[in-house]
């Protein structure tokens, strides 16, 4: 299997060209992964985080009262502030796309290479799952203050990740991420 890795120390506009910027639609340039020729070296993850029994907490389902609608969408952009807000705040973690189902958030998250240690019981990057339990700390608490449940669970326990390993599978990714039909807020 051969090692790919995101380099973020040359990355410029005119690195990709219009048929890449424009390959899925967002408008915004398609990262490639290159091998190794910077010091600024990024391992990306595609990750999936679920709601709690799979609930659709961030759109209400067909027949529901208009203040059923504006508290999913209150709790949907909770979620994109609080990403957006741990992202600013955390050294070594960044994100290229992400997107709010109604059941789940799915994003491509990228970790500089000397922050890719992986947890001895799960085999998952520390950063990655340091990151992702913030993310639930923080959304969680704040959506149970709105809802008026605290304590109640809101996310799953665990979440899924996959390694980003070559420019293709990138690709795939975020075609998936940008043709979802289900979205409700995305990057």
């Amino acid at each position: 299997m051969r090692e790919y890795e995101h380099h973020l120390g040359n990355i410029s506009q005119d690195t990709w060209s219009s048929q890449e910027t424009n390959a899925i639609g967002s408008g915004r340039p398609l990262i490639k992964l290159q091998k190794q020729h910077s010091s600024v070296k990024t391992a990306l993850y595609y990750v999936r985080v679920k709601t709690h029994s799979n609930h659709n907490l961030f759109a209400p389902s067909k027949g529901d009262i208009a203040d059923n609608d504006t508290l999913a969408a209150a709790l949907a952009q909770i979620v994109a502030d609080e990403l957006l807000q741990l992202i600013r705040s955390r050294q070594g973690v960044s994100l290229s796309d992400w997107i709010l189902e109604p059941d789940s958030l799915h994003a491509i998250v990228s970790l500089e290479n000397d922050r890719v240690h992986s947890d001895s019981k799960t085999g998952k990057p520390r950063d990655l799952t340091a990151f992702i339990a913030a993310l639930k700390a923080a959304t969680a608490k704040r959506i149970n203050l709105m809802r008026n449940q605290p304590g109640s669970s809101v996310w799953q326990r665990s979440y899924q990740e996959q390694r980003v390993e070559d420019d293709h599978m990138l690709f795939r990714l975020q075609k998936k991420l940008s043709e979802s039909d289900s979205i409700v807020l995305s990057s």
